[in-house]
């Protein structure tokens, strides 16, 4: 069988990715390694300090996000397209979005997969090295692309992500935030010691932008999907179908930030005090603390088990995600014949089956360098971060100046909050490098 004709869900993130339709199975897929390590990491770190981080990050770059699926059933075509016709040297844009694909396809490999097998390893005898751990599951995560075995695993891994999501409320909930909360939620500060952390959520949280290329193709595969339901619902038209798949993303968008507000009050409020900071080859059992303090130790097993699901998920959506789009950039590239269809063109599977196996071999080796999976996730995400204001600013183009109905184009309010955040990410990817340079 060849690769899965599945796209990896919204939700990884949201992190990237992870991507469903219903909206309730985007609530169980909500948590990937920017929620689950990044924000309690700020929290035990610096306290409320970065909350401001979550507002920031999904406030000014929802417009990005939302770009994907409106191009996509606005013109039948995905961000990709759009991108070949920006105007400019030829293909200027596919190549850039080619190199961030090539770098962020070996660097967010080895963080998630360093994450997974830190979760892993906390349910193992001491011992067991985190790079062999991340080099099976990333094996066996091929092993499911190739054979479509993954169907089976997910409807289990929404319901344990979705208890997972339960237990976090319920921790929120019987560990309340101080009163420090809401001065960290609108108050920015930048601690000492934190310029990393903080470029690393704004990369990942809720995920990276280049997600909104991979939405814009999994929209097509479901845009027949939203359509029915928008028939079911008494309306139709192409507007109508966009309105459901946008309801579908916003509940997940929501609650990827209810959630990162959630992890970093935890972090604030159960490690901070104990001293404990989420690192090394122990994350996963530092960051089980979270719930074992709070709501017992009878919980801790299922944290594993979820926060493995969850992060396996996510490992799976990545090791098909980048390959597509590597894929699909070459094949627009000129790199395969256009004649033959994307999924069954022998030239597709071969730069799909390369590049997945290239970078899960760079992964294991990253992994072999810097054993630490934080130090990997936050890697990961400040790859993200430095190249989301081109991406941003490209699917701003794409929608302003490529869909021609226009009642499908962005709103003049849309089209400003898009123009603020772009503007707002490019000055903090400014200010990160300039502080970086300067330090």
């Amino acid at each position: 069988m060849p690769e899965s004709s599945r796209t990896p869900s919204w939700a990884i993130a949201l992190d990237r990715v992870r991507w469903i339709g219903p909206g309730m199975a985007m609530a169980a897929t909500a948590i990937g390694a920017s929620h689950l390590v990044l924000a309690p990491t700020a929290g035990a770190a610096f306290g409320y300090a970065l909350l401001w981080v979550m507002l920031f990050s999904h406030l000014f770059k929802y417009p990005a996000f939302e770009f994907g699926p409106r191009f996509a059933v606005a013109t039948g075509r995905s961000l990709l397209d759009g991108y070949a016709a920006v105007p400019g040297p030829r293909n200027w844009a596919l190549w850039i979005f080619l190199a961030g694909t090539v770098v962020q396809g070996v660097t967010v490999l080895a963080g998630v997969l360093g994450v997974s097998a830190a979760v892993v390893a906390a349910g193992l005898p001491p011992g067991v090295p985190i790079p062999l751990i991340s080099l099976a599951l990333g094996l066996l995560c091929a092993a499911l692309l190739r054979s479509g075995g993954f169907d089976g695993l997910s409807a289990l891994s929404k319901w344990l992500l979705l208890g997972l999501s339960a237990m976090t409320l319920v921790a929120f909930v019987a560990r309340p935030p101080s009163g420090e909360f809401w001065h960290g939620l609108v108050i920015p500060e930048i601690p000492a010691g934190s310029l990393l952390l903080i470029g690393a959520l704004l990369g990942w949280m809720p995920t990276g932008v280049d997600v909104s290329v991979w939405h814009s193709l999994w929209a097509l595969q479901r845009k027949s999907v939203w359509e029915s339901t928008a028939e079911r619902k008494g309306s139709g038209g192409t507007l109508a179908t966009f309105r459901v798949g946008l309801a579908d993303m916003r509940v997940g968008y929501a609650l990827s930030f209810v959630l990162s507000i959630m992890f970093v009050a935890l972090g604030a409020e159960v490690l901070r005090p104990v001293g404990e900071i989420p690192t090394g080859a122990g994350v996963a059992i530092t960051i089980a603390r979270l719930y074992t303090d709070v709501l017992g130790t009878w919980v801790y097993p299922l944290f594993l088990a979820a926060a493995f699901f969850g992060m396996f998920s996510t490992a799976y959506g990545v090791m098909d995600g980048f390959p597509r789009a590597f894929r699909e950039t070459v094949r627009r590239l000129g790199a395969a014949s256009s004649a033959e269809p994307a999924g069954e063109a022998r030239g597709g599977q071969r730069l799909y089956w390369g590049f997945l196996l290239a970078s899960l071999a760079l992964a294991f080796f990253e992994t072999l360098i810097i054993p630490d999976p934080v130090v990997l996730v936050t890697i990961a995400a400040l790859a993200s971060f430095l190249i989301a204001p081109v991406l941003y600013a490209l699917n701003y183009a794409c929608v302003t100046r490529l869909i021609e109905d226009p009642a499908l184009r962005p709103s003049r309010g849309l089209r400003v909050w898009a123009v603020i955040g772009i503007a707002c990410m490019l000055g903090a990817t400014g200010l990160f490098l300039y502080l970086q340079l300067r330090g």
